[in-house]
């Protein structure tokens, strides 16, 4: 290598030593524009580097390794997607049903760019015990979402008489799994809006004991014999 060379990646170390929040932004976005365009194929940290313009010791100098890179990119996803603003909404939706639609419309509208860094997180996640645990915490907390939205349908009186909160807490949790959208929107072509309608009644039929319809812009409530 040559003295000019080195120089330049010198500087580029000294960059990212100081926890340059520009170079921290470029890797970041390099690596989910690889992930992204290899819809979840393996992308290596050398591969980062050459998209993001640093070299790899600027890289592991803001992140340890693969695995701590593949949180990054999934929480720095959620955050500029606006999560927490989605989660917002599910709380502050009018009813417990109103609240367990948002979150397939969540799912609807997340998905498609969660998808391919999920499949990229899968493989770091099997062989990295930190990254296991940061991906079971994101299902954790999803799943705790749809515990309070049962509660609340219970509260509500709406929720299926019958049926178990725990028992349907995981049905809400499965019925908007990641999985499941991919099953049904990648493999068998469901369109967004197809998804939404959908898993949407599939959810209130299941859980609950109203079905709610959409005419126009409102929703219309009629009781179901359980």
């Amino acid at each position: 290598m040559s003295s000019t060379k080195r120089h330049h990646v010198a500087q580029l170390d000294s960059v990212s030593s100081t926890g340059d929040p520009a170079t921290r932004r470029r890797i970041l976005d390099a690596a989910l524009a690889l992930i992204t365009a290899r819809g979840g194929g393996d992308v290596t940290m050398a591969e980062v580097a050459v998209k993001a313009g640093v070299s790899r010791q600027a890289i592991y100098l803001h992140f340890a390794d693969g695995a701590a890179l593949a949180v990054a990119v999934v929480d720095d996803f959620d955050r500029r997607r606006g999560i927490a603003a989605a989660i917002g909404r599910v709380r502050s939706a009018p009813s417990g049903i109103d609240a367990a639609r948002e979150m397939v419309v969540i799912q609807a509208r997340m998905n498609p760019g969660v998808w391919p860094i999920a499949r990229a997180f899968d493989a770091v996640r099997r062989r990295d015990e930190s990254a296991e645990r940061a991906w079971q915490s994101r299902l954790d907390r999803r799943l705790d979402a749809c515990r309070s939205i049962v509660a609340r349908m219970a509260r509500e009186r709406a929720l299926r008489r019958g049926l178990d909160q725990s028992v349907a807490a995981d049905l809400l949790w499965t019925l908007t799994s990641l999985r499941m959208w991919e099953d049904l929107v990648v493999q068998r072509g469901w369109t967004a809006e197809e998804y939404v309608r959908r898993v949407s009644d599939l959810v209130v039929k299941s859980l609950t004991t109203a079905s709610t319809v959409r005419r126009g812009k409102g929703l219309v409530r009629a009781a179901v014999t359980c």
